[in-house]
């Protein structure tokens, strides 16, 4: 937004998206247009980037993959969570890309997660589906640059968010007996400190 970008929000939170766009055009001189869809529904991601056609960057971040080894996690809830995280993606990258080959350039920015780096077996749904958007980003990347677009992923480590603070607390009480003890877990993941998360 400090470089002036006009913005389109997504999220199925209609009164997150409000109060971002309130937030964003509060303190700095941009359009802000909200759209509170399903991206976990593949005809609504490509509704929306129709209507978000001459978008220069599309940035994909979303997902509500649950902690649990490979028993804990059914079928239903397994295809639930990547017909958000994994297929969202998917969606909105194919559409993105075909409308910025049409233009000859664009930016498409994967934010993905660490666990397709480093999977877990206690996030096991996370991690595959992690891997999965790693390997597309990688595979559409080395060959968008012919057509003047650049793909590329982001694999943050530990943010301080509200759904990571509870996976870590559930995490943390069935590794340690105690839901407080998540300092014990984040040294078991090699990790000294979350990375807080800030207004943008």
């Amino acid at each position: 937004m400090r470089e002036g970008v006009n913005v389109h929000l997504a999220s199925l939170a209609k009164a997150a998206l409000e109060q971002a766009k309130a937030e964003l055009t509060g303190r700095f001189n941009v359009s802000v247009e909200i759209h509170p869809v399903d991206l976990s529904d593949g005809d609504a991601a490509r509704d929306l980037m129709k209507t978000c056609r001459d978008v220069d960057i599309l940035v994909n971040n979303a997902g509500e993959i649950p902690g649990g080894d490979i028993q804990a996690i059914g079928e239903a809830r397994w295809r639930e969570a990547w017909d958000l995280k994994v297929f969202g993606y998917i969606n909105t990258c194919r559409a993105a890309l075909e409308n910025m080959r049409a233009r000859g350039k664009g930016v498409i920015v994967n934010i993905i997660g660490a666990a397709g780096e480093r999977p877990s077996f206690g996030y096991i749904a996370g991690s595959g589906g992690n891997a999965a958007i790693m390997a597309m980003t990688r595979a559409m990347g080395a060959a968008s640059s012919a057509d003047g677009i650049r793909v590329v992923g982001i694999n943050p480590g530990m943010i301080e968010t509200d759904r990571l603070v509870t996976l870590a607390r559930t995490t943390a009480e069935k590794q340690f007996g105690d839901a407080v003890a998540v300092e014990s877990w984040l040294q078991k993941r090699q990790a000294r400190r979350w990375m807080m998360a800030l207004p943008a």
